[in-house]
């Protein structure tokens, strides 16, 4: 007996056999598949956003058309403006500029205050500290570069707008910093015309008195001693012959008055090195700084005493340092200029990408 008569009972027709094969010929109907869940997309701030279905998703929860009014999870992930990749490149070597622009302006202002006659001690001198103000002034813009170059470096890899804006308008307040350093630095040189005087009055009334409960007298005697060591030179102006140069100690100044008018006649600043008893008088010969001015034909030579007074001197190396001040803080300010343009652009850049990513999220 066949498989299909064994299923069939007794009394089965023929038809009603068949009709029982043909229903379990049929195949189950297909189970249809689970819709899969909507995908999700981080924004900026990092909070979860749903796609739009009706523009972005397919029966399956796929984008249909990526990157069409839609941005990823990153801004870096996408093509960059080569304008924006410009201006980034441009911003990281202009940082490694100014960092070493930062460096040298420390650089000559700390040598300016540091060195063996500083500019604070020609501000003593010449009675107005408009040339150390000016020298503090390029310490601290020198500085703040160097330090704000760094800065620029964090805010153009972060792309952080308002790390950048900081960086720009800090640089713009260090251009201020560096014209206000050259103006004073100018400003000092009006003043050499009071300059002789100073020097006298600070040299006839200050120097080596009272040094012990006056500070500005000790400032003043060592300004004095380091300006005659460094520049070869002894008293305010004037020549061997002149009563205003070497010989200013003993005829115009209290130092000599409280030696009770004996040796030495000068201070050892004014001495070349050898014997100094020689050159302060302690030891006598005839000549200078025992005898003089005038200095007499017959009068001996003193090999060991500078003879030349101090202002001609001083006012080139005021010059110098004036020079030096006012031309970096001319140069480096253009300098300037352009790294804040060039920041700007970038930081509204960013901004302008970062306000097109919200309106497309």
């Amino acid at each position: 007996m066949s498989k299909s008569n064994s299923m069939a009972g007794p009394g089965t027709s023929i038809m009603e056999e068949k009709e029982l094969e043909s229903k379990k010929d049929k195949r189950k109907p297909p189970k249809t598949l689970p819709k899969p869940k909507r995908s999700r997309q981080f924004s900026r701030d990092g909070s979860l956003t749903p796609l739009n279905r009706k523009n972005h998703e397919d029966g399956y929860g796929f984008p249909r058309y990526p990157g069409h009014g839609t941005r990823s999870m990153s801004i870096r992930s996408q093509p960059e403006d080569p304008c924006y990749t410009c201006l980034r490149t441009t911003v990281h070597c202009y940082n490694i500029i100014i960092l070493i622009i930062g460096l040298g302006v420390l650089g000559i202002g700390i040598w300016l205050l540091v060195a063996e006659f500083s500019a604070r001690e020609v501000s003593v001198l010449i009675g107005t500290n408009f040339l150390e103000l000016a020298t503090y002034l390029m310490v601290g813009a020198g500085g703040a570069i160097a330090l704000l170059a760094f800065c620029g470096c964090c805010g153009t890899m972060r792309e952080d707008k308002c790390v950048l804006a900081f960086y720009g308008a800090t640089l713009l307040v260090t251009i201020f910093a560096l014209i206000a350093s050259s103006t004073l630095a100018f400003l000092s040189l009006g003043m050499t015309v009071a300059m002789k005087n100073d020097m006298q009055e600070t040299l006839s009334y200050k120097y080596g008195v009272d040094l012990r409960k006056n500070s500005e007298n000790r400032l003043i005697t060592d300004a004095w001693d380091s300006l005659q060591r460094s520049f070869e030179c002894c008293g305010p102006h004037g020549d061997a012959n002149s009563t205003s140069s070497w010989a200013f100690y003993k005829l115009h100044s209290q130092w000599y008055t409280q030696t009770n008018m004996r040796a030495p006649y000068v201070p050892e600043s004014c001495c070349r090195d050898g014997n100094k008893a020689i050159c302060t008088g302690i030891e006598t010969i005839n000549g200078a700084p025992t005898r003089g001015p005038p200095m007499d034909k017959l009068y001996v030579h003193n090999d060991f005493l500078y003879t030349e007074g101090c202002y001609d001197k001083v006012l080139d190396n005021m010059r110098r340092n004036v020079y030096i001040l006012g031309g970096v803080a001319s140069i480096v300010p253009l300098l300037l200029i352009i790294g804040i343009i060039v920041v700007f652009c970038m930081c509204c850049k960013v901004r302008k990408d970062e306000f097109e990513e919200e309106q497309d999220i």
